[in-house]
């Protein structure tokens, strides 16, 4: 797979901010909301993270090549979609490294001692400064 160029970095962006909030939350965009129902912050974001527009992009790819190997049938779950994954992404020799954790403790049902699934499994991958991704062959 290889990443859009610098040049739709907006348009991605803008992609990346109604999917994470539609993967993350399991919403969908309903269309326009009323203004009282959006709580706008009344101060300053507080940010989760900031992030140079590239490492969203090799994030946003690494979650994506990590979610297509999941079941087909399993995908309108919640251990089986983004909203149980995170992603770590680190740089290093020019190369964005990103590690997909699972984490279904974030879904409904699922706590600290979950028991049936792999709660250690990750996905490494490796994206290139042209934006190839990678999947790492050591995998446990």
């Amino acid at each position: 797979m290889t990443l859009p160029g610098r040049h739709c970095f907006l348009g991605v962006l803008a992609t990346f901010a109604v999917w994470l909030g539609t993967a993350c939350a399991g919403a969908r965009p309903s269309g326009p909301s009323e203004p009282a129902a959006i709580p706008w912050p009344k101060q300053d974001l507080t940010p989760l993270a900031t992030l140079e527009g590239p490492a969203i992009q090799a994030a946003h790819a690494a979650l994506e090549e990590a979610l297509k190997r999941f079941p087909e049938e399993s995908t309108d779950k919640c251990a089986f979609s983004a909203r149980a994954l995170e992603v770590v992404i680190g740089q290093e020799a020019g190369w964005y490294f990103a590690r997909v954790n699972r984490r279904v403790d974030q879904c409904p049902g699922f706590g600290p001692g979950v028991t049936g699934l792999e709660t250690d499994w990750f996905e490494l991958y490796a994206i290139s400064p042209d934006g190839n991704i990678t999947r790492s062959p050591y995998q446990p």
